[in-house]
């Protein structure tokens, strides 16, 4: 309750800087051996820094077990070089799992986090961790969605 309030107020006073997008993720779990989708939203950044707000949602499905991973990651990310189309990132926050075996419902929390590489172009490739049920370690490629905000 109390991250879903800190999410709201955060999307709510985000600077109308230069990004902001929406990504999508396919890949597989290990621990179970599940696959999986995903989406997230990530911010633009905070106050010209290098810190983003990206929340998400990741379903897995596989060995007679599926899971919806929600999680509220803040994530740090960094340019290779200024000539580098690529960046690195890393970001953690809470997550929350509902997980379907047998027929009933099981709720779990944790932390997760994330370390990935992205192109300008919006591909990326990224490991999740995740202490909250669920796979321990998701692997996936993605691709973002970018939209910048349009000057006068």
């Amino acid at each position: 309750m109390l991250a879903g309030g800190l999410a709201l107020a955060v999307l709510l006073n985000a600077p109308p800087a230069s990004a902001q997008g929406v990504g999508f993720i396919a890949g597989a779990g290990l621990d179970p051996s599940q696959a999986y989708v995903g989406t997230h939203f990530e911010s633009p950044p905070f106050g010209g820094s290098n810190i983003y707000f990206r929340p998400g949602i990741d379903g897995t499905f596989g060995n007679d077990l599926s899971d919806a991973i929600f999680n509220v990651f803040f994530m740090y990310k960094f340019e290779l070089g200024p000539f580098s189309p690529w960046s690195i990132y890393q970001a953690t926050g809470p997550v929350v799992t509902l997980e379907r075996f047998a027929g009933q419902v099981f709720t779990h929390g944790g932390l997760g986090g994330v370390f990935g590489v992205a192109h300008k172009n919006g591909f990326f490739f990224e490991f999740k961790v995740s202490g909250g049920g669920g796979p321990n370690l998701l692997m996936g490629v993605g691709y973002s969605i970018k939209r910048t905000a349009s000057g006068p």
